[in-house]
Parts: structure tokens; C-alpha cells; sequence
């Protein structure tokens, strides 16, 4: 198994095609990819500026949005920064967004075949 399948869990993925049908799983996924990358300028953005609240609220989406997707490792990233900026823990954080980007990378090379077909 590839290691950007290993980035999401096949059973989540498996239940929320069963619970929403693939079309609509299709567009979930398209949307999530198309607004991760702004959230993660954000976050990276928010915690070199030392805004908090801005980034716990893009950590909170970020994690949210990829649980739903199963990916798990990344939702934990973004869990453990929303953590930091809750605390106020915002000037160490550096490391653990580069670590969150780098796998949200391996998250979107999963999920990007899923969100391919379009419908018309």
C-alpha cells in the first residue's frame, strides 16, 4: 500500500460513501481540497503573527474537515496545534506545521482521485 493510501482510513472513507453516495463524496472531497491549502496559509500565517484565535480556528477546521476524511495522523497535527494556540503556545509551533503540511501533501495525493469526476 502506497504511503499517501496509508495518509486516510479506507473504513472511513468506505462509511461516508455509503452514508452520502459517491457523487456527493466526490464533491465533499473536492471542496475540502480546494479550501485546505488557504486554511493551512492561514494557520502558518496565524501562528508567525502570534494570532491565537485565528489559529486555533484554522486548526479546529483543519482537524474537523480531516477526520471526516479519515485522515487521521493529519487531523492529529491539527488538533495538537489548536491545543498550542488555545494555551497561547504559539512560538514553537513551526515545527508541528510543517509536520501538518507534509502530510496533509500525502492526505491530498489519497483523496484527490476521489475528487476527479465531475459531474455535469
Amino acid at each position: 500500500m502506497s504511503p499517501a493510501a496509508l495518509a486516510v482510513d479506507s473504513a472511513t472513507l468506505d462509511r461516508l460513501r455509503e452514508s452520502v453516495g459517491q457523487e456527493f463524496l466526490g464533491e465533499l472531497v473536492r471542496v475540502f481540497l480546494d479550501d485546505a491549502p488557504t486554511q493551512l496559509t492561514t494557520l502558518r500565517g496565524a501562528f508567525e503573527r502570534g494570532d491565537a484565535e485565528e489559529a486555533r480556528r484554522a486548526a479546529h477546521t483543519l482537524k474537523s474537515n480531516g477526520a471526516t476524511f479519515g485522515a487521521e495522523g493529519f487531523s492529529e497535527l491539527c488538533r495538537r496545534l489548536e491545543e498550542k494556540a488555545k494555551a497561547g503556545l504559539l512560538a514553537d509551533a513551526a515545527e508541528l506545521v510543517g509536520q501538518a503540511e507534509a502530510e496533509y501533501a500525502r492526505v491530498e495525493a489519497a483523496l484527490a482521485p476521489l475528487g476527479e469526476g465531475r459531474a455535469s
